[in-house]
């Protein structure tokens, strides 16, 4: 019998797991909020996320249809691992048959939020997170050491196939960059920055150099910038370097970038509100300080890149408010991409808007700023901020949210990326042939214009984009319409069949392109050297190739037009330029001439390649 000291103070334990000073309370918040029905109903789901996180794996078995049938070993083998009661270590083929009806009866009664691993610990899919996570879609943590000014990172793409065809960001590039801003940060989130974090007091002090830190008896207690988000910004706010790349501090190029990159930014990415709960270190008064991280991608007369701007407030106990986010930093981070195509890092400037002081700032001391200028750039940036914080009390604005900045759905047609780069080129007299769509959202279109073959491929969960030769896809071509029997003809002396039934399946310009190529009349590569490829920015952490914010389209148009031109794609015949959204006409060349009694089809030539072809191939 349990005393009722020993009850209370499981009661006082429970209640310190489920709501004590170190809690995130935000998944609770959200569960209550995102619940439909009355009190008790919300006011239950809140607290079965917070019970969830407490809860261990139980391993799960498949019970099998007449587990008498197997042998005393291979059912003790079966059930052991998730006995739900006492076994001995030599049961009785009747003691595991009981077992496994207990387990039986508890698997069936067990609620869908408890974690599931199979008898190896390996996740189960029937697991359903409570928290509502799994609304944003499967996760693959991939672990990038690119910076090493801010350690390991863990980030998280939005797709769980392994093998899937992936174009990889490069390594220490900008595009690599924005994912790790977004995790570190806590800008990712696709459910809306709704809440607050409260920052490692400890962890931040930890960052003070030894010898300024005069107030401390206690050996610092750094963790990782990946674990803090102060922490993370803290670095980001003195560190003087980024992939090794000097970071430019306060200087009037720094300005002119941050000025370029505010105005020409597409949709902003809040982080939720930041707390430091700390006290002044010479007489322990209370202070508050706050702050809010927000992230964009930007392009502009031929420069791309991405900027971050880290805002806030404080609440001094006998001094009140301010306006700057002390003891953190406030800060313009503006990384500037090479403009030779690719993600290299051309440059990276910052201006400090804030410092907190000599004997706190991690470098001891930033650089004085005098810039007004920008504050009228700055405001919109946070007025905004404070809306999208907003949303989550209202189911609506909830939706309409990540619907326009997170992964949710919308209705009616919305341009993808590869359609905007049709759009480019065709403008520019390219002829689309098809389009091929991968197992794990990978697709390709392939254009052709005169004696050039282009393949344009995005990677949704990458956000990479790749332009390459197109011939080898029109040799795929072939080989496929050899299938059909579209191509025909002696070995040696094939043609495309250019007939009736023929057009109407493939389409004219395929079938034209098809016989140029087979003539050899399309020899040479779209562009002078390999394939061109690089990060279109400012659409993480949106996993789709839908561009669904109110600036995506217009960003991802800037981007892929210094893209398509470094590769000459606008160029005509004698080198000059041809305006994107100018009809071009076609180089003509002998086949062009064929004559057919139908319109072109839009089916694809790889419409019939699917899975079967190859594991993880194409898919219709």
């Amino acid at each position: 019998m349990v005393s009722p000291a020993s009850w209370n103070q499981l009661l006082r334990g429970m209640l310190d797991s489920l709501v004590g000073e170190n809690v995130d309370l935000e998944p609770a918040r959200i569960a209550f909020e995102t619940t439909r029905g009355d009190f008790a109903t919300r006011f239950a789901a809140a607290v079965q996320v917070m019970i969830a996180q407490l809860a261990k794996p139980e391993v799960v078995i498949d019970i099998p249809a007449h587990p008498e049938q197997l042998t005393k070993n291979d059912l003790e083998a079966l059930v052991r691992p998730a006995a739900v009661g006492f076994l001995r270590s030599h049961p009785t083929k009747g003691e595991l048959l009981g077992e496994l009806e207990r387990i039986t009866r508890h698997q069936e009664r067990r609620p869908s939020w408890v974690p599931l691993v199979d008898r190896h610990g390996n996740a189960r899919p029937e697991y359903r997170d409570p928290s509502g996570a799994q609304g944003e879609g499967p996760r693959r943590p991939v672990v990038v050491r690119s910076f090493p000014e801010l350690g390991e990172v863990t980030i998280h793409l939005p797709t769980d196939h392994d093998d899937r065809p992936e174009l990889a960001m490069a390594p220490g590039g900008i595009g690599e960059l924005e994912v790790v801003l977004h995790a570190l940060l806590g800008t990712a989130d696709e459910q809306g920055p709704r809440g607050e974090v409260r920052i490692d007091e400890m962890a931040n002090e930890a960052l003070v150099p030894d010898g300024e830190r005069w107030w401390s008896t206690e050996p610092a207690q750094p963790v990782p910038a990946a674990q803090d988000p102060g922490v993370a910004s803290e670095l980001l706010a003195t560190t003087a370097t980024l992939a090794g790349l000097p970071v430019d501090d306060n200087t009037a190029a720094g300005a002119e970038a941050v000025i370029t990159a505010l105005s020409s930014a597409g949709d902003w990415r809040h982080s939720r509100h930041w707390l430091l709960d700390t006290s002044t270190p010479d007489d322990g008064t209370g202070f508050l300080g706050t702050a809010t991280a927000a992230i964009a991608g930007w392009a502009d007369e031929g420069k791309s890149g991405l900027v971050v701007y880290v805002y806030g407030g404080a609440l001094h106990a006998d001094e009140g408010l301010s306006a700057v986010p002390d003891p953190l930093h406030g800060y313009l981070l503006c990384a500037t991409r090479s403009t030779g195509g690719g993600d290299a890092l051309a440059a990276v400037h910052r201006l400090v808007l804030s410092c907190p002081g000599p004997h706190w700032c991690h470098r001891g001391g930033c650089p004085d700023l005098d810039f007004p200028e920008v504050t009228a750039l700055l405001t919109p940036i946070v007025l905004a901020g404070q809306a999208a914080a907003a949303t989550g009390g209202y189911d609506w604005a909830r939706t309409a949210y990540r619907r326009l900045y997170g992964a949710g759905e919308g209705e009616g047609h919305v341009d993808t990326v590869l359609d905007r780069v049709e759009t480019l080129l065709t403008g520019a007299g390219w002829v689309e042939l098809g389009r091929t769509a991968w197992e794990g959202g990978l697709e390709n279109t392939t254009l052709r214009r005169g004696l050039h073959c282009l393949t344009a491929s995005y990677d949704p969960v990458t956000r990479q984009v790749r332009l390459a030769d197109g011939r080898r896809e029109l040799e795929l071509t072939l080989d496929l319409l050899a299938d059909e029997g579209v191509l025909i003809g002696s070995e040696g002396e094939e043609r495309v069949d250019t007939g009736d039934d023929a057009v109407r399946e493939w389409g004219t310009d395929l079938l034209t392109a098809a016989e140029d190529l087979l003539r050899g009349r399309i020899t040479e590569p779209a562009h002078g050297g390999g394939p061109v490829q690089a990060t279109l920015l400012g659409l993480h952490p949106h996993a789709e190739g839908d561009l669904r914010g109110p600036a995506s389209s217009s960003l991802a148009e800037e981007q892929l037009t210094v893209l398509l031109r470094t590769i000459g794609a606008f160029q005509c015949g004698g080198g000059s330029q041809v305006a994107p959204g100018h009809r071009h006409r076609p180089l003509a060349t002998a086949s062009n001439s064929i004559q057919v009694s139908t319109a072109s089809a839009a089916r694809s030539p790889h419409s019939e390649r699917d899975s079967s072809t190859a594991e993880g191939g194409p898919k219709p």
